[in-house]
């Protein structure tokens, strides 16, 4: 009588190279979405893209940490998984720090505009025409020496 001995096949290595992709992916575009994030909150954005980030950020920690879960089960190598959830708790930890800098970040901008609104009410048009004329003149003036 013979015995079918049958093998698990480890289940789960898709997640993980997923999860794994997408932190990798969440951490390194960090940057320029921090940048882009910064930029429109000082002009009195919101919080769209930074938290579209953040979960992003936390499907790719997610997914890792299903694929480890998956991996551990069927005997699979774990590597990639461990890779992902630590890169993924990296970046979902730095866009939570830019999330939570936001308001501050629309703070600061309206605080900018204001003092740029108050410099441009006080504004002397008549004082500024009399010295862009002077500027002109001196212009015209050194033209017709030479």
């Amino acid at each position: 009588m013979e015995e079918t001995t049958q093998t698990q096949k480890p289940e789960g290595k898709g997640m993980a190279v997923a999860g794994f992709v997408i932190s990798l992916v969440g951490l390194v575009f960090y940057f320029i979405i921090a940048g882009i994030v910064a930029v429109s909150a000082l002009a009195g954005g919101g919080y769209g893209l930074g938290i579209f980030w953040l979960i992003l950020c936390l499907a790719g920690t997610g997914l890792s940490v299903m694929g480890m879960m998956k991996l551990g089960k069927t005997g699979g190598k774990k590597g990639l998984a461990v890779a992902g959830m630590i890169i993924g708790i990296i970046a979902v930890i730095m866009t939570a720090m830019l999330v939570m800098g936001i308001g501050k970040m629309q703070t600061a901008g309206g605080a900018l505009g204001d003092e740029l609104k108050k410099g441009i009410e006080n504004l002397d048009t008549a004082k500024l025409r009399q010295e862009m004329e002077a500027v002109m003149q001196n212009v015209t003036d050194s033209l017709e020496v030479h």
